[in-house]
């Protein structure tokens, strides 16, 4: 992803990122999306010029941190701490520039974040069984309120 973000003109690079947003998408219609979209979702709904994938950027550390089976997942057979998975995120963030962004840059304001979590769990609820664990309500509040 890094190197089609820094030379668009990589072909290899390019198609590997197509491969991998089309194994993505067999995956979230095979199985599902995650919480982290449901929250999205609601900041998009109060924020529509919100791009859900900078959305999506925005809310990744404070969603992933915790879960440290995710890490594993990747290959890191010996992570213990969600901060494995976070460390890679966070490269590769840096690595296509956009790993300055933040949900106050769109308007979200800290007093938003219990509507947000609120329309997150109403009219995407289900997304959240696809979570490696559960989340409860508050931390859904935290991951909007950490993001900004």
């Amino acid at each position: 992803l890094a190197a089609a973000v820094r030379d668009g003109s990589n072909a290899e690079a390019r198609a590997d990122v197509a491969l991998a947003n089309t194994l993505a998408g067999f995956v979230e219609t095979l199985s599902s999306c995650t919480g982290e979209h449901a929250i999205e979702h609601a900041l998009s709904a109060f924020h529509p010029d919100l791009p859900h994938g900078a959305g999506l950027i925005m809310i990744s550390n404070a969603y992933w941190k915790r879960f440290a089976e995710v890490a594993r997942a990747m290959g890191k057979a010996d992570a213990t701490r969600p901060e494995d998975f976070l460390a890679a995120l966070a490269e590769m963030q840096q690595a296509c520039g956009v790993d300055t962004l933040r949900l106050a840059d769109y308007g979200v304001r800290e007093e938003d974040c219990g509507k947000i979590a609120e329309n997150a769990v109403v009219t995407m609820g289900g997304l959240f069984r696809a979570d490696p664990r559960k989340l409860e309500s508050g931390e859904i509040e935290d991951i909007s309120r950490e993001s900004i």
